[in-house]
């Protein structure tokens, strides 16, 4: 069996995955109905990628605490 990552990175990992696909994800929309038709749309997304990337981490770590506590009021705990 291969080996896991500890269970106290998860948060921070969970910030990574999420961060970096919905930056992929935005960034590909927002570019490509902007500016598809100037010919660079691949190297335009990877710079508008690697600007958003970064912020969209860090404001992931910043605000998921506080959407969880939020959850944990608003939703009901019993499980289907």
């Amino acid at each position: 069996m291969k080996a896991k990552i500890p269970y106290r990175y998860r948060n921070i990992l969970f910030a990574l995955i999420m961060s970096g696909t919905t930056s992929l994800i935005v960034s590909a929309i927002i570019i490509f109905t902007h500016a598809h038709t100037n010919g660079r749309f691949i190297a335009t997304w990877l710079l508008a990628f690697s600007t958003a990337w970064p912020i969209v981490f860090a404001a992931i770590l910043v605000i998921a605490p506080q959407v969880h506590r939020l959850l944990d009021v608003i939703v009901d705990e019993a499980r289907k």
